[in-house]
């Protein structure tokens, strides 16, 4: 395989060779395009000599001088062409190096070894991290071409993201070379154009203050800071270029571009990694058209609760697995028959939970018939209508009409109602028995079982019997050792609500609460399955890392979601672990039962019956936890066969964007490529959709649609860069900071290159300074489905760190809505 290849010489035989820009340009030059000359240096360089250094094989290093003897030894631009970049799902905009400028040979040498260093920059492993790109077996190419001398240079998407129609494209531009357009650090003009005529449709002027030429940076002078950078005829021969770009892929494409001497010359087309308003709309419907049909006739509800704490944003292949746990049929539905429930039948698989835009919601009406056919139980939908706060912490009450039972409470995950008079008997007698058989029996042999899984040899193992396992440990996992970690959370919610009745006629509903509360607080999980114990004890150094992998390997930030990596595969993460605990050596008091008892003029026999029923509540409190635990040790073997599935079919991650039934398909070695494409494409648009935390089946419109602004406060509005609404604490910063703060943050900054993307993985919103809408910032704030917003001058001065503001992307406005 050669080190070099020339342009023309490229076709997509040589995609492994070349990266995606390469093999971009390759094509695009062969089909007669105007892409300036240029040559590859191969992933088979740098698989060879990127560990050795560059300058170890001389024969390399006269080859790439000879190569750039050829381009005329002038100015060239040097640019990361790794393996998964310009992908149709994910563009890598920025994430790697590029260096303009470069000129002689040794400049050129050191200019492709940055390159190759900046395949494992923090910000392009948190960019493949986010976007659940398996960094194994990645490479990179390094493309040389000359540099154009451009008067003006931009971005045009031949499709603007931003028109229904698809009628118009949409290009930013301004002077000097391209660079200052994709980093943000201008505000460029901005165009839109009509694709089959070329004309100007509207024009906004940028404030393009600053220019790069040949690597150099300078002041532009005010007289050309007022123009605009290209003039009409200039722009329909843009629109021309892009036409003949998209007829050649067949799609709509995302183009950079460079103009000198009356001439456009094409410097990359990749594919456009985000759904247009168009293609958000027809999602938009589609999830409207799903919901519709599972929606009870007599109305739904659905609401952001419980579950959506623990898995916020599924995978396709992790949603599809998790309803085993889920499901009437799966391991939720077992455990309630064990209980002495009845699940509705009719359910099958379905269960309390719907995805909705991407996002797990309860399904209020449905939530009772995991216990009963005809359930003597309900959600209150029409208070929930005239008060939909009142949905966000639910509460059933008996339906009239059946008039069977009592209610004692609503369990969290995995959250069922064990309510009725006929279930509480069993359930009883169950609790009295079970902490002593789940911590000698049932959890011993699964977590002996589930290691045993992880210390085989995967490798060794075909593709069929990776499938087998898959299927196999999804079953004992979610299923058959569900049902019986899922029972620690009913029997401490049952205990709980025992405690409280017994206080609260002695101390009132408000201090029974409390009290219950406190004497909670002598939780824990058992012995080596205490995460938080064993989280201080690393940061204390009373334990090593190698003995905590060991305890803990198996979990994870984020760990109900397969596409996340366990801390086993990424021990570096322990470190931000650490930091973010901030684990002292203070634990939280245990009230006395005791003292409790005597407050509530509680003694005698009544006194030992609540010490027993606290010790039941501290007993399954804890134990709730280890369920967790041992329950993940078979998501670790479920994700090492999905990992080692995805790494045999060389998916990038993809293996989480398909389905178990998929999963025949793949085995018979059937492209799944585009329906990859498709699933990552439309889960990130549906995740740009605005979802009320409160849904109602009557009003389905509302998903999508902007949520009322608040009254009242300061309102900034800015350059709409990308759809969807979050508020959250403002981050305000000038420079990206080494180490990304706890999420939940919107980040305000003056603008963005690649540096920042850490922080993007945290950040719920982006507002910047500067920017446009093909800028960096507002490509990869699309591809993370961040609302971003830019072109607020001062916005860093106008907005202070700590305050609550409200992004809404889709606008593109910000509103101060609390102070810090």
């Amino acid at each position: 395989m050669p080190d070099i290849l020339f342009f023309d010489e490229i076709s997509d035989a040589e995609a492994h060779l070349v990266g995606g820009k390469g093999l971009s340009l390759g094509k695009t030059a062969r089909a007669g395009l105007p892409v300036p000359a240029g040559f590859v240096v191969t992933t088979q360089a740098y698989r060879r000599l990127a560990d050795r250094g560059i300058r170890a094989d001389a024969g390399f290093v006269r080859a790439v001088a000879g190569a750039y003897e050829t381009l005329g030894n002038g100015l060239v631009a040097v640019r990361s062409s790794a393996t998964a970049e310009d992908a149709a799902d994910t563009s890598f905009a920025g994430q790697q190096e590029t260096i303009l400028g470069v000129k002689g040979d040794e400049p050129l040498l050191d200019a492709i070894e940055r390159c190759w260093r900046s395949l494992f920059t923090e910000r392009a492993v948190a960019y493949r991290a986010k976007q659940n790109v398996d960094g194994a077996g990645l490479a990179m190419a390094v493309v040389v071409q000359k540099l154009v001398p451009a008067e003006a240079a931009g971005v045009l998407f031949t499709r603007d993201p931003l028109d229904p129609d698809g009628k118009r494209m949409l290009a930013e531009a301004s002077w000097g070379l391209g660079e200052v357009v994709v980093s943000g650090r201008v505000q460029p003009d901005r165009f839109t154009l009509d694709r089959d005529t070329g004309s100007v449709l509207t024009r906004v002027l940028g404030s393009k203050a600053i220019r790069v030429t040949a690597g150099v940076e300078e002041h532009v002078p005010a007289e050309l800071q007022r123009q605009f950078c290209l003039s009409d005829a200039a722009l329909s021969q843009l629109v021309d270029l892009g036409r003949k770009v998209e007829a050649f892929y067949g799609d709509p494409r995302d183009i950079e571009w460079a103009f000198a001497g009356g001439t456009f010359h094409l410097l990359q087309a990749r594919p456009i990694t985000v759904a247009g308003a168009a293609e958000r709309e027809q999602v938009r419907q589609g999830v409207i058209s799903s919901l519709k049909a599972t929606a009870d006739p007599r109305g739904t509800v659905w609401v952001r609760y419980n579950l959506s704490e623990v898995l916020p944003e599924p995978a396709p292949m992790t949603w599809a697995v998790v309803q085993r746990l889920l499901a009437a049929d799966g391991g939720f539905g077992a455990m309630n028959r064990d209980l002495g429930a009845k699940p509705d039948p009719a359910l099958g698989s379905l269960s309390g939970f719907d995805l909705v835009a991407g996002r797990p919601m309860a399904n209020l009406s449905r939530l009772p018939r995991m216990q009963f056919a005809r359930p003597p139980i309900e959600y209150p939908l029409g208070t929930y209508k005239r008060e939909p706060h009142k949905a966000l912490d639910p509460k059933p009450v008996l339906n009239p009409l059946a008039g069977q039972g009592c209610v004692f409470g609503v369990l969290t995950l995995p959250g069922t109602i064990l309510s009725l008079t006929r279930l509480i008997g069993t359930t009883k007698k169950q609790s009295a028995v079970f902490a002593q058989k789940f911590e000698t029996e049932i959890a011993p042999a699964f977590a002996t079982a589930a290691r045993q899984a992880r210390a085989q040899n995967w490798s060794q193992m075909d593709p069929p019997a990776l499938v087998r396992e898959f299927e196999t440990w999804t079953n004992k996992t979610l299923v058959e050792f569900a049902r019986d970690s899922l029972k620690p959370t009913v029997f401490a919610e049952l205990a709980w609500t025992e405690v409280f009745d017994q206080l609260k006629p002695k101390l009132g509903e408000e201090r029974a609460r409390t009290a219950v509360g406190e004497l909670s607080l002598g939780a824990a999980p058992p012995g080596e399955v205490n995460l938080p114990g064993g989280i201080r004890d690393l940061a204390n150094e009373r334990i090593s890392r190698a003995t905590f992998l060991e305890r803990f390997g198996h979990r994870s930030t984020n760990e109900m979601e397969f596409a996340q990596p366990r801390w086993s595969e990424v021990p570096q993460e322990l470190d931000k672990l650490m930091h973010r605990a901030g684990w002292g050596a203070h634990t939280a008091a245990t009230a006395d039962v005791d003292k409790i008892a005597t407050e509530a003029k509680i003694s005698g026999p009544f006194r030992d019956q609540l010490a027993a029923k606290v010790k039941l509540l501290r007993t399954y409190l804890g134990l709730r936890e280890a369920g967790k635990h041992y329950l993940l040790m078979g998501f670790a073997v479920i994700r090492r066969a999905l990992v080692e599935l995805d790494r045999r079919f060389e998916l990038n991650g993809g293996i989480f964007f398909l389905t178990p039934a998929d999963l025949p398909d793949l085995l018979a070695k059937k492209d799944l490529s585009a329906k990859v494409t498709a699933a990552r494409k439309n889960r990130q648009t549906e995740l740009s959709l605005e979802v009320p935390p409160v849904l109602f089946s009557d009003d389905l419109d509302a998903i999508g649609r902007p949520l009322p602004e608040p009254a009242g406060r300061d309102k900034l509005t800015g350059v709409a860069l990308s759809a969807g609404v979050a508020e959250g604490p403002a981050l305000v910063l000038t420079e990206p900071t080494a180490a990304p703060p706890e999420g939940g943050y919107v980040l305000v900054c003056p603008s963005t290159d690649p540096a920042w993307v850490p922080l993007f993985v945290h950040a719920k919103a982006l507002v910047m300074e500067t920017g446009g809408v093909l800028s960096h910032g507002a490509i990869v704030a699309r591809e993370f489905g961040l609302p971003a917003v830019a072109g607020l001058p001062n916005a860093t001065q106008q907005i202070k760190t700590g305050q609550t503001i409200r992004v809404d992307g889709g606008r593109g406005t910000v509103t101060i809505v609390g102070e810090a």
